[in-house]
């Protein structure tokens, strides 16, 4: 599955997995940018807009729950997957529960790595499709009210025309009675 490039963070304090996921999404087109501590991470989320970020779990400063709670709270759009060597069911859930997108187990391979991200940049692309899709409706709403309004003041000057015709049509016609007969001399 071939997904457009993106830019994506990888926020992770192990050196091999950062350079690693970093080499094979740059491999993908993606443009990649890391982040060896969460605070660091989260410097970048701030001052950039990535469409996907990768979290470790367990870092020295700040957990990667943590910084999933404040990118989810910044930009709900960023897709988030948890990557951690300390996979439990329960993390998992909690990772899911405060708006990860995934979960990987490291070590992980390079496949299962772009499967995740793929995933994720299809689920944001239709995300953003829904969002657009909904502000759409919404002006085809307000577009048919305007129509509607419109039509209700054609309809109204219409009726006030023929109203006004018809007021003015009663006078003339018997000033033009009158006209003719002065004119046939009576």
């Amino acid at each position: 599955m071939a997904t457009e490039p993106a830019d994506i963070l990888v926020v992770d304090d192990e050196l091999g997995i950062r350079e690693g996921a970093r080499r094979v999404l740059a491999r993908e087109g993606h443009r990649v940018s890391v982040a060896d501590c969460g605070e660091a991470g989260w410097e970048q989320v701030q001052s950039g807009e990535f469409s996907l970020v990768l979290l470790d779990v367990m870092m020295a400063d700040i957990s990667g729950i943590d910084l999933l709670r404040r990118i989810v709270q910044f930009d709900p759009n960023t897709v988030c997957i948890i990557i951690t060597g300390y996979a439990t069911v329960e993390m998992a859930v909690q990772a899911i529960k405060e708006g990860a997108y995934d979960f990987i187990a490291k070590p992980f391979d390079a496949n299962t790595l772009l499967l995740a991200v793929n995933q994720g940049l299809e689920r944001r692309r239709l995300i953003i499709e829904s969002c657009r899709l909904a502000e759409l409706e919404a002006e085809n709403r307000e577009l048919e009210r305007r129509k509607r309004e419109l039509e209700a003041l054609d309809r109204a000057k219409a009726t006030f025309t023929m109203t006004v015709t018809h007021e003015l049509r009663a006078p003339v016609a018997a000033i033009q009675s009158y006209l003719r007969l002065i004119l046939d001399g009576y």
